[in-house]
């Protein structure tokens, strides 16, 4: 069930379509390898932009077989050997989804030896890429007090956060770059309070993954009111978290339907998304159950690596975007669980307090089914302020606004240490939560303050000194680590500290290439090694989770 359907009721207009269209099936067709690609790892620019590239070099990520196209040659015989128009590609999972009017001709398709598998994934009765009417995407002073007047309506969701800290730090999104993928964005182009967004050109990419158009405008105002959260700025009624950040719009729910396509589209966009080189991603979208029973998720399936959309997620993290999911809102139904993408494993997922930071009612429970404690935080989801697709600023429930209130705030600490890595920015968060030292199943580790989520990330300056020469792995950790390197003869000292100084372990590693060095138990946070050899002190942040 598709949990944005609790928060707000949708009255969605088809009248701009010209004749029925011939139904369609969607399938997904996974391929077995890239061998006929025309791109290559060592020119990435011909399907990177910069800031992608950017991204991975500064966080050390190597361009991989993941980041290059399907092959051309590939997509283009399954087309004409079905007669089926291309819906979506994904390069990591190498596979496209293809619309057919007659699903006889896949069994060719599935002959091909670079063909691994086929799956249908939707059905539509009149066809899917018709185009409805609508309108084409069109292209502050500071403020003396960060105060309730300036805010207006949305003070108290941000004041829970304690989240006007970070704009008097000056912190206000610039410069980073959030992928919204939504429902639609209904009144993005004309309402008042986007118009700083519009004038500043601030909207950097628009892609209807349904209809394959630029077309997000339209069908639903849900994405207007998640983007309301972040991006509005109309000082004395309403503010979002980040109104100075850049945008890109990505719409990949079809309301009449609840089909498996829609993972693939979900999956397109954020895609897109890292080709475009997004630094966050909000998502208030969620899944478990489909129009067709085989496709409907069990509890047991959302462990965090299984599902299409959980694993793009995972994929998404480590090639360095932080993905900010919605935990759901299924906690007063039968299932009462989190919806996926928000039970993947490096997401940072999203639950609904009310104002006094207690959990509401709706909201999703976690684990995930593999134990991972989910959600990780909350914020205010209960009677929250968002201007919807007319304009008006209305209240609204839902974890789906929560999460994008979170979105923006993660976005003005990021802007304060741009080189923190997502598993370090979530590690800060969940540090700074109002139940950090004894989390729940239903708010994670609480509401956060970014007052303390400030001070926390700002407490290791960037070291002026040579690059460590040795690397530590797994990063984030739990029982262990590995520490490998050139050591010297004379051996490396190592120290582990938390943040506030304290000594947890020292040992003196001898020379060897790699060692392995076990952990105390200690509390999940963010702690600081030390390494000390005959050249010179080292640093390293380490999360434990």
């Amino acid at each position: 069930m598709r949990f944005l359907h609790f928060l707000i009721c949708c009255c969605v207009c088809f009248s701009g379509f010209s004749l029925k269209a011939q139904e369609q099936y969607a399938i997904r067709v996974v391929f077995a390898g890239k061998d006929a690609t025309t791109y290559s790892l060592t020119q990435p620019q011909a399907y990177l932009s910069e800031r992608a590239i950017n991204r991975r070099s500064k966080y050390g990520l190597a361009i991989d077989s993941t980041d290059l196209p399907v092959p051309t040659a590939y997509v283009n015989q399954v087309l004409t050997t079905s007669q089926g128009v291309l819906h979506t590609t994904s390069k990591w999972h190498n596979s496209c989804v293809v619309l057919v009017a007659d699903t006889t001709t896949l069994a060719l398709v599935r002959t091909f030896p670079f063909v691994q598998n086929t799956h249908p994934v939707g059905y539509y009765q009149d066809g899917l890429h018709q185009k409805p009417t609508g309108p084409s995407p069109s292209g502050g002073a500071v403020p003396l007090d960060f105060d309730e007047n300036y805010y207006g309506a949305a003070w108290d969701q941000i004041n829970l956060c304690r989240g006007a800290y970070l704009h008097e730090q000056g912190l206000m999104g610039q410069g980073v770059l959030i992928a919204v993928i939504d429902v639609g964005f209904n009144g993005v182009p004309t309402i008042a309070a986007f118009d700083s967004l519009r004038a500043g050109s601030r909207i950097a990419d628009v892609w209807n993954f349904i209809e394959q158009d630029d077309q997000v405008y339209q069908n639903s105002g849900h994405g207007t009111q998640v983007l309301s959260c972040m991006a509005a700025l109309l000082p004395q009624t309403f503010v979002g978290t980040a109104p100075y950040a850049t945008y890109a719009l990505y719409t990949t729910d079809h309301l009449s339907t609840e089909q498996s396509i829609e993972e693939d589209n979900w999956v397109a966009a954020i895609e897109r998304a890292d080709s475009l080189g997004a630094d966050l991603v909000n998502s208030s979208l969620g899944y478990n159950e489909f129009d067709q029973p085989e496709d409907t998720y069990t509890y047991a399936q959302l462990d965090g690596q299984t599902t299409l959309v959980a694993r793009a997620a995972n994929i998404a993290t480590a090639k360095g975007m932080t993905v900010i999911s919605s935990a759901g809102n299924e906690g007063n139904n039968n299932w009462h669980y989190l919806l996926t993408p928000g039970d993947a494993d490096s997401a940072l997922t999203v639950g609904a307090s009310d104002i006094n930071k207690q959990v509401a009612t709706f909201s999703s429970r976690g684990p995930n089914a593999a134990g991972v404690l989910k959600p990780d935080v909350a914020a205010m989801g209960v009677a929250a302020s968002v201007i919807n697709g007319s304009g008006q600023v209305v209240q609204q429930n839902g974890t789906s606004i929560a999460t994008p209130i979170l979105t923006g705030l993660v976005a003005c600490l990021f802007q304060a240490r741009p080189n923190t890595t997502p598993a370090y920015l979530r590690a800060v968060i969940r540090a700074a939560g109002h139940l950090h030292e004894q989390p729940n199943y239903e708010l994670g580790h609480g509401v956060p303050d970014f007052y303390e989520a400030y001070q926390q990330i700002t407490a290791i300056k960037e070291q002026e000194q040579t690059a460590n020469p040795y690397y530590i792995y797994p990063n984030p950790a739990r029982d262990g680590i590995y520490i490998r390197g050139h050591f010297p003869s004379s051996g490396v000292a190592i120290s582990l500290f938390s943040l506030s100084g304290q000594g947890l372990l020292e040992r003196h590693l001898n020379g060897q290439h790699m060692h392995y060095v076990g952990l105390p138990a200690l509390p999940q946070g963010i702690y600081l090694l030390k390494l000390k050899d005959k050249n010179g002190i080292f640093f390293e942040k380490l999360v434990i989770e």
